[in-house]
């Protein structure tokens, strides 16, 4: 949500500068989008281990210099690919504003910034829960404890319910409950 946020706000602070700079501010929408969406894509590849291979928008319509600096900077050197390109985006960000094509004054201009961060803080939020593994003996003693309910619950549902039909009910309702 807040790389979405982050080109929302592009887009919408370059509409102004739509009416003198058309082809500029078309190229630099492009650009922007093609970029977060290979971001995205990215950043979601990194949360799988590498295991999937996400489409993106049309990468041929960025330009040939910035997909070789991508590949030699994410393979000859070892960068982290969705850091790589969150730098690319600001550098394009920067440049807009630069050149007039988002003309929005600087502190709120910040607020792009913030949510390329939060986005970036969010994604290695994401990555910590996925890459703590849940400790083998702690799985062995649920797995076990489990087990050792699905054996008494029964028993001791008979034992304190006067009606037949009603342990098996209760029986499978907790267990049901327990396993889900």
């Amino acid at each position: 949500g807040e790389w979405f946020d982050t080109i929302s706000n592009c887009i919408t602070f370059s509409i102004s500068a739509k009416r003198n700079k058309s082809s500029d501010v078309n190229n630099f929408r492009h650009t922007i989008v093609r970029l977060m969406s290979l971001c995205h894509a990215s950043a979601l590849e990194e949360i799988a281990g590498s295991t999937i291979e996400l489409d993106t928008i049309d990468t041929c319509g960025l330009d040939h210099a910035t997909l070789i600096h991508l590949e030699n900077c994410v393979e000859k050197h070892g960068f982290n690919k969705v850091e790589v390109i969150l730098h690319l985006i600001q550098s394009v960000i920067t440049r807009a504003h630069e050149d007039g094509l988002m003309t929005v004054p600087p502190p709120i201009l910040s607020r792009v910034y913030q949510t390329i961060s939060r986005g970036y803080v969010n994604l290695l939020n994401t990555k910590k829960i996925t890459d703590t593994k849940f400790p083998f003996p702690y799985i062995q003693l649920i797995t076990m404890l489990l087990y050792l309910h699905m054996f008494l619950t029964p028993m001791v549902m008979s034992s304190f319910l006067s009606h037949a039909f009603m342990a098996p009910l209760v029986t499978f309702a907790a267990l049901f409950g327990f396993f889900s």
